[in-house]
């Protein structure tokens, strides 16, 4: 049976006659030539008119999309199109305009999805029609099992629905797709948002906004953001900005439960994507690594949102690896775990990365500085630590290491390991025994770098001279940069080709320590100024990397760095956005590009594909400048991704009709 908030309308169907006015009021006629004076914009629609409802406990809203919403004004603006983006939405128009536009305007279809009960999570690697996960499977692989688009029709894909999220923060959502529902997150400096869409006509189903306080940390003020949800059974649940963990009814958007997880005073947020297996919700903490606060992950009984065990990435006084710290620094050390986990199934162990110590100042905090900067694997049922790789002890240049770690057996010299293979921002592709965390290999995947490496047989990390700065002293030109070779957009693993693809950087940056530097509670403890610039005209390169040969074979390059999001797929295609607003489909095999368009906004959140009634789609989530601004704007070569504007959006795209 149909729920009833899943079955309300969005607006009334277009006639044949709507489709002709709207064009002709839209873009006007060339009486001269006859034609259209350039091809429509793609039809963009942000959040139906609401009815409010009581605030849930915790002050959150949910609110479904209105029955009757036929007046409802439609946003009109019009992304900018590549050349190519352009031709094929110009054939478009001509072939199907008025059958995208009817599916647009649809009202919302008829849904029931399923429970996602821990059996389903377990087996998502087999349902190539969902992506229940942030990573979509355990593995990290964000690999997709669909081929229906491929190499030899890629360039017939064309916009079917873009969904505006209606906020201001920095876009970097996973949209996750359970049996045609898609539940995506925004943010701004007032609330967290939550949305349920229809994910073949973009309808609104429901929307759930939590307001934040607004003396929140301030980290969160200068980039509030959040990558996405995790479900289980009939929950969807998120992290805050004001540190709480949230679950909420998956068919209404009413909340269920809410459990605070730290005070966010002292500078602790949300922003990763919970992880849930076994029945408990796993999630790291943010702040620690810029506000100094300890870093930990915490697990949550998944029907309560009760505490179930927390770990420190920072040791006590007296625990082992507390040697490792001077003094009381490791009160405000920070060690921040804001990336989602991998886990093991086999192994019962989660895989985590952990952030950079604080202050940014290493002078300020002697010592190794455990667990930071690490490898950590963590049992499921009793969070205790069961191994861990420190990549670089005593950090000096924000590189911390908290990237997803992907769980793949390797074949080296005819012997297979049981691994996990992390590319960081050291610039190094690192693979570790998952079993043990015994080191196995390092190798670069990025040439600018200077500041060391690791030993290519203990892993321990080796640092050249002169690339440290002192306190108060001239800035160091460093490679590669904090923003790192490759950050936190999760690179992809395609079982197909046994190559991961990393989006990569060539940079480096002019970096300094202020002369002096002390905690405030709540306030940024970083100490630093940077200054990001590239020799190479290409900053940004997708590297296609073979786990088994363990070497870089193709590359496809950017003039701006790639800090955007990465999708395989067994079609045999990679997908890959950009700052500057593009997503490009590249051949997984040889990097050959086969097909791009301009989102018109920074590509800053995750590349998904689903299916729904047979038929496959690319959902893309784009949008938050403010990173570009700040990060590139004194370097030229970069301008383009500088200037382009704020978006949160999400486009889907399919093969044409």
């Amino acid at each position: 049976m149909v729920h009833d908030r899943l079955a309300v309308g969005m607006r009334r169907r277009a006639t044949a006659e709507d489709v002709v006015k709207r064009l002709g009021a839209r873009h006007g006629s060339d009486s001269t030539r006859g034609r259209l004076r350039r091809p429509p914009a793609v039809d963009i629609h942000p959040p139906p008119a609401i009815a409010s409802r009581a605030p849930d406990r915790g002050g959150g809203e949910a609110q479904a999309a209105p029955a009757d919403v036929s007046r409802r004004r439609r946003a009109q603006p019009q992304p900018n199109l590549t050349e190519m983006g352009m031709s094929l939405l110009a054939k478009f128009v001509t072939a199907s305009l008025a059958l995208s536009f009817i599916l647009a305007s649809a009202p919302a279809r008829a849904a029931d999805p399923r429970e996602v009960t821990d059996d389903r999570l377990l087996k998502a690697d087999t349902d190539g029609a969902n992506w229940l996960m942030y990573n979509r499977t355990y593995s990290g692989w964000r690999f997709s099992p669909l081929e229906q688009i491929n190499t030899s029709n890629v360039k017939k894909l064309v916009p079917k629905w873009i969904f505006a999220g209606g906020t201001l923060g920095d876009q970097q959502t996973t949209p996750i797709v359970n049996d045609g529902v898609m539940f995506t997150t925004s943010t701004s400096l007032t609330l967290n948002r939550v949305q349920a869409v229809d994910a073949v006509t973009g309808a609104l189903l429901w929307k759930h906004d939590r307001k934040i306080p607004e003396d929140v940390g301030a980290l969160v003020r200068v980039i509030p953001h959040n990558r996405g949800v995790a479900l289980h059974k009939n929950r969807v649940i998120f992290g805050t900005l004001d540190a709480h963990l949230v679950a909420l009814d998956a068919k209404t958007g009413k909340q269920a439960w809410e459990t605070k997880i730290a005070d966010y005073s002292d500078g602790y947020f949300m922003s990763a994507a919970p992880l849930v297996a076994k029945g408990k919700i796993v999630i790291g903490i943010a702040g620690p690594g810029e506000m100094g606060p300890r870093g930990f992950i915490e697990a949550f009984d998944a029907e309560t949102g009760k505490s179930q065990w927390r770990w420190y990435s920072i040791p006590a006084a007296g625990e082992p690896g507390s040697e490792t710290w001077s003094a009381d620094t490791w009160k405000i050390g920070g060690g921040a775990v804001w990336h989602a986990g991998t886990y093991d199934p086999a192994t019962n162990l989660l895989y985590y990365g952990t952030g950079n110590p604080a202050p940014w100042i290493a002078d300020m905090r002697k010592g190794d500085n455990l667990y930071t900067m690490s490898a950590v694997a963590l049992d499921l049922d009793s969070g205790k630590l069961k191994w861990h790789f420190q990549y670089l002890p005593n950090d000096a240049w924000d590189y911390d290491t908290m990237a997803e770690h992907h769980v793949i057996d390797v074949v080296r010299n005819g012997q297979t390991h049981k691994a996990v293979v992390q590319a960081n921002k050291l610039g190094f592709v690192y693979t570790l025994d998952r079993l043990t965390g015994k080191f196995l290999s390092a190798v670069p995947f990025v040439k600018s770098i200077n500041w060391g490496g690791p030993d290519p047989t203990t892993g321990k990390a080796t640092e050249n001279p002169g690339r440290r700065p002192t306190m108060g002293g001239p800035p160091v030109e460093v490679c590669p940069s904090l923003l790192g070779a490759t950050g936190w957009q999760p690179k992809v693993f395609n079982p197909k080709t046994g190559y991961m693809y990393i989006p990569a950087n060539e940079f480096c940056m002019r970096y300094a320590y202020v002369a002096d530097l002390t905690y405030k509670r709540g306030q940024l403890f970083t100490g630093v100024t940077t200054e990001h610039f590239s020799r190479s005209e290409q900053a940004g390169v997708l590297r296609a990397f073979d786990v088994n040969q363990n070497k870089a074979v193709w590359e496809w390059s950017n003039r701006t760095p790639l800090i955007s999001h990465t999708l395989s797929t067994a079609g045999n295609l990679v997908f890959q956005g950009t700052a500057e607003g593009k997503v490009v489909a590249v051949d997984a095999k040889d990097g050959k590009e086969l097909w791009s368009f301009n989102l018109g906004t920074p590509q800053s959140g995750g590349i998904i594909s689903y299916a729904v009634d047979g038929k496959q789609y690319v959902a893309v989530a784009a949008g938050g400048t403010l990173r570009s601004q700040v990060w590139f704007g004194k370097e030229p070569k970069w301008a383009e991704a500088a200037r382009v504007n704020y978006g949160d959006i999400i486009v889907v795209f399919g093969l044409a009709d």
